[in-house]
């Protein structure tokens, strides 16, 4: 019987060929949240009379996703993020499978590169520092995307998600900034869609965040262009915030069936307090369109959530929204519009589990 020699090449060779596979590390997670709660509100602008309902996302969206990175060696390595929408009450998904993200990128050192879409870097930058921090109910949220509403949403989504982007972040000690520009490709259209969004933000014995974004519509009849400012003190237990956003739309734009030409203003001012388990939050929003004959919405919210564990929190909130007689979604920090030239009550109590 002749004895197998393996040539010493033959095994270097071999060892280089399996060299790339046994040196790229790479991990997939799936991850998601569920968030629901009972939410009641005595009016609304659609009705006089009150409502209960169970509700979808009363402090953060209900998601699932699944991301991803890989070792590619030297500090380089691969990333890639689809993240989808659903409503936990009636387990539908929201516009599309992967409304909120779809990209891919690269990133080292030197920040990262993603392609496909994402969220605003405009958004991300305002999150420590608006007083509710952009919750999915009664807060800063709803101003910054409902003033952005322009089409086409396969492009531009409210403003918060981006299609047919590209994108720059990095952190350059206590400063981070992003920048985004998504490409306009809609049939016949040449500018349509395309947005600008930067966002910035520093974080030290105080917060500040800074934003701009900038969208042209369907059929070139106008820009959106929303400046944002905001900042975060610290002061022992009790954190105060702030944020300024200031959008103004041109004739035709908002909705993209002929909407009027906005200049809308909203600010809020707050308070967070840690106490054990719990978060109490106490914020003031006024909304105001220059432009508009009487929009205007003040809004006072009062929360707390508890946390049960590093994922689970029971959450309570209250919203006293006082609205002016010609006031409209653009000033209003909640999903619902309040009703016209009176005042809403909106009580929620819910459990939110991440996973």
């Amino acid at each position: 019987m002749k004895k197998l020699i393996l040539k010493p090449t033959l095994i270097a060779a071999a060892v280089l060929a399996v060299a790339p596979l046994a040196q790229a590390q790479s991990n997939v997670t799936l991850y998601g949240r569920v968030d629901l709660g009972i939410q009641h509100s005595n009016r609304s602008a659609a009705a006089d009379d009150g409502k209960t309902e169970l509700y979808n996302g009363g402090i953060l969206p209900s998601i699932w996703g699944l991301r991803g990175t890989e070792d590619l060696g030297s500090g380089l390595s691969a990333f890639f993020n689809l993240e989808s929408h659903f409503s936990a009450d009636t387990g539908i998904g929201v516009n599309g499978l992967f409304r909120r993200q779809a990209n891919v990128g690269l990133k080292g050192a030197w920040g990262a590169v993603a392609l496909g879409r994402q969220y605003s870097p405009a958004l991300l930058a305002h999150l420590a520092t608006d007083p509710r921090g952009m919750k999915e109910q009664h807060s800063m949220l709803y101003p910054y995307a409902l003033n952005q509403l322009t089409v086409p949403v396969a492009n531009n989504d409210i403003g918060v998600f981006l299609g047919n982007a590209i994108s720059y972040t990095n952190s350059f000690g206590p400063v981070n900034v992003g920048a985004a520009y998504a490409f306009g490709e809609v049939a016949g259209e040449s500018k349509a869609g395309r947005t600008l969004s930067l966002g910035g933000s520093y974080t030290g014995p105080v917060t500040v965040s800074a934003s701009y974004q900038q969208i042209t519509t369907v059929a070139d009849t106008g820009d959106t262009k929303q400046f944002g400012l905001g900042a975060a003190v610290p002061v022992g237990p009790v954190k105060v915030k702030a944020l300024y956003l200031r959008t103004k739309s041109d004739d035709g734009v908002l909705t993209g069936a002929g909407g009027p030409e906005t200049n809308v203003n909203v600010w809020g001012v707050g308070v967070d307090y840690a106490w054990g388990a719990n978060t109490t939050t106490l914020a003031y929003y006024q909304g105001k369109d220059k432009d508009a004959d009487d929009d205007k919405t003040k809004t006072l919210v009062l929360s707390n959530d508890y946390a049960l564990s590093k994922r689970t929190t029971l959450y309570a909130q209250l919203a006293y929204a006082d609205a002016n007689a010609g006031a409209t979604f653009r000033t209003s920090i909640s999903s619902a519009q309040p009703a016209p030239d009176k005042k809403t009550t909106t009580i929620g109590l819910g459990v939110k589990h991440d996973f």
